[in-house]
Parts: C-alpha cells; sequence; structure tokens
C-alpha cells in the first residue's frame, strides 16, 4: 500500500514538473520574443509630439484660418477634485525646504493641507475674475471634463472587464460604486495631467498667473495655439470653427500609441490621428468637412530611464494639409461691405436688412467664388457669442446659400422654356393668350400676376420671359407634365446635392417621379411648378448651378468649393439644350433687365446683366410682441449672369420676406456684380 502511495505521488510531482517545463519552454523559447519586449518596455517611456492644424487659404494664397501661438489655463486633475492624496503630496512639498526634520514637518501638516483645501475651494471665482468669464462658465468647464474622464474610464472598464463575470458580480450597478470600482482597477494618464479650463488666455492673464502660483495650487500655464480667422466675419458659415470634440468622437476616433520599442510589440500600428480628450475638431463648414486632412498626425517618440531618445525609432508629426479654396475672400470682403452700405437700398427704413444669401459661381467649371449668407457673425468670437446667435430669430448661424431651401419662383421660367424649346414641347413661334387667368371661365384660379391688367395679351416665349408671365407657363407646366417637369429639374442639378461637400448642405426639396397612374394633385402641381411654386424648394447654390448648366448648353458639372477633392467626373450633357434654345431663352433674360416691360431695372448698368426674377409666396414662423405668429410673404429672387453677351459669371440671390425680386435680390445681385468689377473680374465701368 505504502508502495502505491509513492508511487502516485512520485507521478504527481514527474506530471507537474513536465507541466512547469513545459510552460518555461512557452515562456523561454516560443514567447521569448514577446516576453523580452515586454520587459524592456518598463525601460522606455513614450512622449507625444503634437501636430499643427492645417491652414485654410482662398483661391489667391490669403490665409483664412490659421494657428497662432498663445496661452491655455490648465489644471491639474486631481487638484480640480480635492484629492486627498494630491492635496497631502503637495502639503510636503510645500513643506519640505522650510522643514527639514521630519518630525516637525508633519507637525505643520494639518494646517498647509487646510491651507491648500481653502486655495482649492476660492480658485473657480478667482478663475472667474481674472479671466473675465463667470463662475458657471468655470464650473461647468469642470464638468465637461470629468464626463470626459468618465466616459473614457467607462470605455478601457468595458474593454476590460466587459466579459468578466466575477468583476461585474463584484461591481454594482450604481454609478458612483462603478465609478469607485473604476478608480480602482483604472490607472488613466489623463487623470494626473493638465486640463485646460480657459484656452488662450490674454499674456497679461498667463503672466499673473505665473507670478502668484503659490496662490493657485494646481494651476499650470500651457504653451498652445489658437484657431485665428483672419477675416473675422467674412464667409464666416463657409468657412466654419472647430469646438471640442465630443465623447461619440472620442470613441469612434480614440489616439492610440504605437509601441516603438524592438521586437514583437512593436508590430502594434496605434492611431497618431486619433483623438485625445480636450482635442478640437471641426464643428461646421470647411472646418468640419477637411477635418481629416486638417488634422494632421501627432509624433512619438521614446525615451530611455537616462533621459536619451531613442532616435532611430522617432515618428515625427504630420501637420496637417491646407485646404484651397476656390473662394476669392476679397471679393466675399467687399460684398459684404458694399450690402452693409445702408445707401445700397438693401435696408429697410429703419436700418435692418432681411435675412439673406448670394452665391457666385464661373460659368467655365461651377467654381465658387463668393458664398453669402446673412447675417453674419464673428468667427473670433463664435464661442464666446454662441448664446446670443442660437437666439437671434435671423439664424445668423445657417448658411442659407446651401442650408436653406426655397421656392424658386419665376427664377426656373428660363430653364423650362430652354428644355421646352429644346425638345419641341413649344417652339420660337409658340403663342399664348394671357387673359389674366389659365382657364376660361374660371378668373379666380391659376392668376397671373398681371390679371388686375387683364394679362398679357397674346406671348411668345421670348416676352413670357420679360413679362414673367405666369399663364404662358402654367401652360408649359402642364405640357410638361407632372414626371417629366421633375426629370427635368433634377437633371439641372436641383433637388439633389450639388458636390460643395459642405455637411450644412440640404438636397432641397423634389417629389419623386409618379409611377403607375398620376392623381389629380398631379396636374394642379404640375401648373404650379411651371412657375417655380409647388412641392419643389431649391437652395440658392443649386439654382447657381442650375444656371450654370443651361449657359453651358445643359452640361451639368459638380460644383467646387473646395480645391483637390474627389468630385463625380464630368458628366455628358444630360439637358441637352440646343443653341437656337439657348439664343432664344438669353434674348429674353435680357429684356427682363433692359426691355421696357422688364421686371427689374436695378440690373440696368454699364456691363450688361441679365437673369430672371423670383417672388414666391411664402410664410415664417416670427416673434410679434414676444409671442410666436404665422407671417405671410413673398421671398424675393434673382439669378442672372454677367456679361450679357458672353456668360462668365452666375450671380443667385435670394432675400427672405423681401418682396419682389426685382426691387430685393435685383438690389443685392447689383452689389456682386460692382464687386466683381472692383476685384478685377470685369472691366470697372460702372459708378460705385
Amino acid at each position: 500500500m505504502l508502495k502505491r502511495r509513492l508511487i502516485l505521488l512520485f507521478a504527481i510531482v514527474v506530471m507537474v514538473a513536465i507541466a512547469i517545463g513545459a510552460r518555461l519552454a512557452i515562456l523561454q523559447i516560443v514567447q521569448a520574443k514577446e516576453w523580452k519586449a515586454r520587459a524592456q518596455s518598463f525601460n522606455y517611456r513614450h512622449f507625444v509630439i503634437p501636430t499643427v492644424r492645417g491652414e485654410i487659404v482662398d483661391a489667391r494664397d490669403h490665409v483664412l484660418a490659421a494657428e497662432q501661438p498663445c496661452y491655455d489655463l490648465a489644471i491639474d486633475y486631481q487638484a480640480m477634485n480635492h484629492d486627498d492624496s494630491w492635496i497631502n503630496h503637495t502639503a510636503i512639498e510645500r513643506l519640505r525646504p522650510q522643514y527639514h526634520n521630519w518630525r516637525a514637518l508633519v507637525a505643520h501638516l494639518p494646517a498647509m493641507r487646510r491651507a491648500i483645501a481653502a486655495d482649492l475651494a476660492a480658485m473657480p471665482a478667482l478663475i472667474a475674475r481674472h479671466c473675465g468669464i463667470s463662475l458657471s462658465n468655470v464650473l461647468e468647464r469642470f464638468d465637461v471634463i470629468r464626463s470626459r474622464m468618465r466616459a473614457l474610464r467607462e470605455d478601457i472598464w468595458t474593454l476590460r472587464y466587459g466579459n468578466d463575470e466575477d468583476v461585474q458580480a463584484d461591481a454594482s450597478p450604481d454609478a458612483v460604486d462603478l465609478d469607485m470600482g473604476m478608480h480602482a482597477r483604472i490607472n488613466l494618464a489623463e487623470a494626473h495631467t493638465a486640463h485646460t479650463i480657459v484656452p488662450a488666455i490674454p499674456s497679461a492673464v498667463a503672466f499673473y498667473f505665473k507670478k502668484h502660483a503659490d496662490e493657485y495650487p494646481g494651476l499650470v500655464i500651457v504653451p498652445s495655439t489658437v484657431r485665428q480667422y483672419r477675416y473675422d466675419s467674412v464667409a464666416a458659415q463657409v468657412i466654419g470653427a472647430i469646438g471640442q470634440v465630443t465623447p461619440d468622437e472620442l470613441k469612434a476616433d480614440s489616439f492610440r500609441l504605437p509601441r516603438l520599442i524592438p521586437g514583437k510589440l512593436a508590430d502594434t500600428p496605434g492611431n497618431l490621428q486619433g483623438y485625445l480628450p480636450g482635442d478640437e475638431t471641426g464643428a461646421f463648414g470647411v472646418e468640419y468637412a477637411a477635418e481629416k486632412a486638417l488634422r494632421g498626425d501627432r509624433g512619438v517618440k521614446l525615451v530611455d530611464l537616462s533621459g536619451h531618445e531613442v532616435t532611430s525609432v522617432r515618428r515625427n508629426p504630420v501637420p496637417g494639409r491646407t485646404i484651397h479654396l476656390t473662394l476669392d475672400i476679397k471679393l466675399q470682403r467687399e460684398i459684404q461691405r458694399r450690402v452693409a452700405d445702408p445707401t445700397t437700398g438693401l435696408f429697410d427704413v429703419d436700418g435692418v436688412g432681411h435675412p439673406a444669401a448670394a452665391v457666385v459661381l464661373k460659368v467655365r467649371n461651377s467654381h465658387v467664388l463668393a458664398m453669402l449668407s446673412l447675417p453674419s457673425y464673428n468667427l473670433n468670437t463664435y464661442h464666446q457669442d454662441y448664446d446670443q446667435l442660437v437666439k437671434n430669430p435671423n439664424l445668423p448661424l445657417l448658411n442659407r446659400a446651401v442650408a436653406s431651401a426655397y421656392p424658386p419662383g419665376s427664377t426656373v421660367k428660363p430653364l423650362l422654356a430652354a428644355w421646352a424649346l429644346s425638345h419641341g414641347v413649344i417652339s420660337p413661334q409658340t403663342i399664348i393668350v394671357c387673359h389674366g387667368y389659365l382657364f376660361p371661365g374660371h378668373p379666380h384660379q391659376f392668376r397671373c400676376w398681371a390679371w388686375r391688367t387683364g394679362g398679357h395679351g397674346p406671348e411668345n416665349v421670348v416676352q413670357a420671359i420679360e413679362h414673367s408671365c405666369d399663364v404662358f407657363f402654367y401652360t408649359v407646366g402642364m405640357r410638361l407634365g407632372y414626371n417629366r417637369l421633375i426629370h427635368i429639374f433634377r437633371a439641372y442639378g436641383l433637388g439633389r446635392y450639388t458636390g460643395v461637400a459642405l455637411p450644412e448642405e440640404t438636397s432641397g426639396y423634389l417629389p419623386r417621379r409618379r409611377r403607375g397612374k398620376l392623381r389629380a394633385s398631379d396636374r394642379t402641381n404640375s401648373i404650379f411648378m411651371g412657375i417655380g411654386q409647388g412641392p419643389i424648394a431649391f437652395t440658392p447654390l443649386q439654382m447657381a448651378g442650375a444656371y450654370a448648366t443651361l449657359l453651358r448648353g445643359g452640361v451639368w458639372m459638380p460644383i467646387t468649393l473646395m480645391r483637390g477633392r474627389a468630385t463625380p467626373p464630368l458628366q455628358r450633357p444630360n439637358v441637352r439644350i440646343t443653341s437656337a434654345a439657348l439664343a432664344e431663352v438669353e434674348a429674353g433674360m435680357n429684356l427682363v433687365v433692359h426691355g421696357a416691360g422688364g421686371t427689374t431695372h436695378a440690373l440696368q448698368m454699364a456691363i450688361q446683366v441679365a437673369g430672371k426674377t423670383g417672388t414666391a409666396q411664402t410664410a415664417q414662423v416670427q416673434l410679434i410682441n414676444g409671442k410666436k405668429a404665422v407671417v405671410k410673404g413673398d421671398d424675393g429672387w434673382f439669378v442672372g449672369y454677367v456679361p450679357a453677351d458672353h456668360p462668365k459669371y452666375v450671380i443667385a440671390a435670394v432675400v427672405e420676406m423681401g418682396g419682389e425680386g426685382g426691387s430685393s435680390a435685383a438690389l443685392l445681385v447689383r452689389q456682386c456684380v460692382l464687386a466683381l468689377e472692383t476685384r478685377g473680374y470685369l472691366p470697372k465701368v460702372d459708378k460705385p
């Protein structure tokens, strides 16, 4: 019996020895490189090298947005949270130069701890006072930092312990208990670093905090950069701004360090373009649209325990790319300067202008030269002014040129006329008699705007464009029909994205073609769509693009704002406008401005301008005596081109609730033409 037990014990010892030997063999032979690399990793530290956000420049290389050196006011995360161990450590460090005897130091420690705690308690109010901001803003910033750290811990908790049943069983679902559990298991580097409270503080404020550092435990002045916008309110909605990275963005694209230590772990690539807590990212406009190109890649360096860098593995930072726009910022500035001048006639008697938008495009390639949205605001004070901007009933944050769609009114008439002429729906000899209304015996339905004077009488297509005869284009709308009208609008690029690649862009509104039998309402809508009313709404940028397509003989091109971005290839003509049809329509648009019966004379200038007015019925919710009310009115449009005999530039403008386009939007277009002359795009032949 004893012998059998000894044999069994010996067998167990042998099996354990074999298992240990096998494990040692795996560690020393199979996984030798990996564990060697892990051991070496304790001898090195990775340091992140910051990158620089790219610039945004205009077509003539004028800098629109760039980084400028500044100072940020930051606070140690532990100090912000009145961490007891941090207070204790700070108190000891303050007392150490005075008391070399440990007993004496310990005796004075409680008093020093109380003094530091009192300084920390008073600090938010002092920061607010010296930085010229409200106490609530400082405390809100503290809360944002805490929320961001909590989100990081939650993410790491999920990654590490999400499938660990024992850990989950131990952790309470209560948020506070969970956070305490995270503190016990997760030690973030960000918990031991300073976080920005007030960015870009004045140099005098930075000097003050440096000088009085002892009074502000945990506060740090950090060399930083601030985004500067050189032209303030010019093209503000187009250029855009930057803001704090959100928790969702941080989670989706987090910064990860590569492993630079030689060995198996060096295969970890990392994500040098990812976000760190406190990073800024594009919030809207070009800043958002070109975020990946502008952001750049951080660098990384490896430093050994003696403080020497391992230069052979260094990864230098890659600065963000420069984004080149087709915009001419000085042209846009000139337009905005002219529009702001009360003598231009664009203002009410009380000096308040209507919200408006304008776009200037090159006919040849659909490059955007100017994109105006009024009212505007100063990008450099965007964050400080944000609350007021959001409350402003005129919505200055809205880029009306691409984000607002309006019924186009009579501006669609030349587009439909050109298509109808090119495809035999009407001819230059077609005469339609306008009695002031469409259907005989029904004078109160489908009226022409000239119904009070008995209508326009017999009209051909050139006269109908000049006089903006509704009855003529009601008839064209009926002849084209519901589905074909939708096809035509879409072929011109209306009701779809333009290719400008701004995140705020809307596709506008254009219904889908009807399959099967048409409804009774479709016939009615066909009539209204013939004059740019009904179930359609387009942006000023879309209308500018549609006219450029018309003037190119039906060749649609994507609209370009940012050079070098991938855009759809040049498409074959998909509208097919004949030269004869285009000549008829151009003759009509020339008479709109220069004919005796034209609908605007505001553009009778030395340089020939042609185009089409539009007046579209609309309604807006406005605040009247503190109460919301629906106010009906008309949006004024003008879409035209210059020079009339050799079109180079298309200009589309809309003035919200501006009344007739010939007396509102046409005035805005006039200022655009004068600015084109001032900037050398056109011969300077007109008086300002």
